[in-house]
């Protein structure tokens, strides 16, 4: 027997005789298997075709979610297979093979597809046992982000509940602010690609087929600035993107919102939102009212929403910040202030807070924050992160890092229900199947309090469907030789690389030259051998192949540049304005390509009209430096006025540093000094 190291996993497995006994017995050849001993345990691997694995389920009366899921684990329900007995009964998971028969117990409708995968990996590596799970959490969700102009396709959605539901998960989020279909309300969610009301039934239905529940996640407060930019909603704009508060017509629309979820999704559970509301009661609210003390307002609207949520029976959950902040010193994150009890007081019983760390890199924060937190209320859930926000690339190696530390401190702290977050802050650049690997590492703590890389590798492959490797990989365009740190979760040198002027170099400071280019030139080779391995995600690594083919060349063409123009080198100048830019702007219009292909691979089209606006002004921007440049040395230009300024860091220091990396996501400030937007 081998004990694993978790609540209560077992595997079992029994003497590598008997296994080749049976392997005999059952007429498979020798040379069709493998045997791998190692600590007292042997496993026997077997070399299949590629035609699917026929299973018989026995006890299962509907194979709906099986069939489906089916050709993504090579397998065929038919008459004639591998039996596989199922039974519904208990608590947590139990499968087996015996070298004949496999058999899964779960108790919970989700934990059967995760107890299919488990068994499946037995019987295809004919190993005999038995494994043992039983979940920390009661409920292990996910949530991805539609409000970013990524508003993930219904196949995309699809393949993602797939995915999960072999993981284990329980739950989705969709975070919709204004990307579903208000019929009264035209102009919300306009041009967006808002989910509509027929759209929403249908993932509803596919996710409930898994046993996974889709729970609305939308917003009652602030963070609807794409939907109140529109005058339709001009009465009920506070200040940015905050509704007005105390206003009837404010109301009327959040009404509408939970009747149009109410309608649409199964679920009673809902996300309220509620965050980061900073600037309520400072806008349009104070020229009428007045200055209020914005506790109390703060209160009155969340007490006015929650009536509104129990009225279409819904048990909501909110971002626990505006709460935190009023209960203690005004700060997130600060463990140390006293709770205010008279707020505690105002928080009613059936209303979940969610704290959210995504960043804190101390054990003791996630102790401090969530000790805080449950003394606020019983009803806490933990929101961790999946970073895929801070431009094209995942930093999945960040997320294990913390994700482990806050998994521990909720299984410490007593959280039962945890949700990981996949944001996708200013475009939602990075792929959603980036954060896979996060996704599938959150699963093994949450079913086996288990981290092992190897074993992330199996059930990556088995849930998933491609290579655990080089999908971690994917972080290596933000791994720079300077960035070399798991602690340190928002540098993103591939996007800041790829929007800056090439001529104003306004992150030229903060580039290790020759080193940089010789890194992406690495991460180029590495993506290119991915994709064969990948076929399912071929789009991805095509994607990160040609960013990375393209910073190769331009993370130091704006330094090149400056220094011959300074040294009068006009062999390199030429150079540049001849043969590299030139070079460099049919690079970018591959990527240009290439990402448009994995977008609407996965997403719906709109919103890719943004990338197109960011891609259009690079490549004009690089013929205007081929043109500068090339008027400058046929000595139409006297000077190249840009080259003649001093460069300062992006980030203010005033001292050079070992550590030039920097971290920065807005691409309008990124592109330009010079205004965007305002006036």
């Amino acid at each position: 027997m081998l004990l694993l190291n978790t609540k209560e996993c077992t595997v079992i497995t029994r003497q590598s005789l008997i296994i080749v006994f049976i392997l005999r017995v059952s007429g498979i050849n020798r040379k069709e298997q493998t045997a791998h001993v190692g600590n007292g345990l042997t496993s026997f691997v077997l070399r299949r075709d590629n035609t699917n694995m026929k299973i018989t389920l026995k006890g299962l009366e509907n194979h709906a979610g099986v069939t489906e899921i089916s050709r993504q684990l090579g397998i065929e329900v038919a008459n004639h297979g591998i039996l596989i007995e199922v039974e519904k009964s208990g608590s947590g998971i139990v499968v087996s093979y015996d070298g004949t028969i496999g058999r899964i117990i779960y108790n919970k409708q989700h934990e059967l597809y995760r107890g299919l995968g488990l068994v499946l990996e037995l019987i295809k590596s004919n190993q005999v046992g038995e494994i043992k799970e039983t979940p920390f959490y009661d409920n292990l969700g996910v949530m991805f982000d539609c409000s970013r102009n990524a508003v993930l396709k219904l196949e995309t959605f699809h393949k993602l509940i797939r995915q999960l539901a072999l993981m284990g998960y329980s739950t989705v989020q969709l975070y919709t602010e204004d990307t579903y279909e208000i019929k009264e309300y035209p102009y919300f969610g306009y041009m967006r690609g808002k989910y509509t009301s027929e759209q929403m039934k249908k993932m509803d239905q596919y996710a409930e087929m898994f046993g996974i529940e889709l729970v609305p996640c939308i917003q009652t407060l602030a963070h609807l600035g794409t939907a109140l930019k529109w005058n339709a909603f001009s009465d009920i704009v506070d200040c940015n993107d905050i509704l007005l508060i105390d206003n009837e017509k404010t109301y009327d629309l959040i009404e509408s919102m939970f009747k149009v979820m109410a309608q649409n999704l199964t679920s009673r559970k809902i996300n309220i939102g509620m965050d980061e509301a900073h600037m309520m009661g400072l806008g349009k609210y104070l020229d009428q009212h007045g200055y209020q003390d914005r506790s109390k307002l703060m209160l009155k609207h969340f007490t006015r929403v929650v009536e509104i949520a129990r009225k279409y029976g819904y048990e909501p959950m909110m971002w626990s910040d505006m709460f935190f902040r009023l209960a203690s010193s005004g700060e997130y994150y600060d463990t140390n202030s006293p709770i205010n009890e008279d707020i505690i007081n105002m928080i009613p019983t059936d209303v979940s807070l969610v704290y959210w760390d995504y960043y804190s890199v101390e054990p003791e924060k996630y102790d401090g924050m969530l000790k805080k937190h449950k003394q606020m209320s019983d009803n806490i859930i933990f929101a961790g992160g999946a970073w895929k926000w801070m431009g094209f690339s995942p930093n999945n190696h960040f997320s294990a890092n913390v994700g482990k530390m806050a998994h521990s401190s909720c299984v410490k702290n007593g959280i039962t229900e945890v949700l990981i977050t996949a944001w996708g802050d200013n475009g939602a650049e990075a792929s959603t199947y980036s954060i896979l690997p996060t996704l599938q590492l959150w699963a093994e703590l949450c079913y086996r309090d288990d981290a092992d890389e190897e074993r992330l590798k199996e059930r990556f492959s088995t849930c998933v469907g491609g290579s655990y490797e080089d999908f971690m990989n994917l972080d290596m365009t933000m791994m720079v030789p300077d960035n070399k740190s798991l602690d340190v979760h928002s540098l993103n040198p591939p996007k800041y690389l790829l929007y800056q002027d090439i001529l104003c170099g306004l992150f030229d400071k903060h580039v290790l030259p020759k080193e940089y280019a010789a890194h992406y030139k690495k991460c180029g080779d590495s993506f290119e051998s991915c994709i064969s391995r990948n076929p399912s995600f071929k789009e991805i690594f095509q994607t990160q192949l040609a960013l990375s083919r393209l910073l190769e060349l331009k993370c130091d063409a704006g330094i090149e540049i400056r220094d011959a123009y300074l040294n009068n080198d006009r062999v390199v100048l030429e150079k540049y304005g001849h043969t590299l830019l030139p070079d460099l702007k049919i690079r970018a219009e591959e990527f240009h390509i290439a990402y448009h292909a994995q977008w609407t691979d996965e997403n719906k089209i709109f919103g890719l009209d943004v990338f197109d606006l960011r891609m259009g002004g690079l490549i004009l921007r690089l013929q205007s430096a081929i043109n500068r440049i090339n008027e400058y040395l046929e000595g139409d230009l006297e000077y190249l006025e840009e080259l003649e300024q001093k460069l300062l860091y992006f980030d203010g220091r005033e001292k050079e540093s070992d550590k030039v990396v920097t971290s920065y996501n807005l691409w309008h400030n990124i592109a330009t000094a010079s205004a965007l937007a305002g006036i």
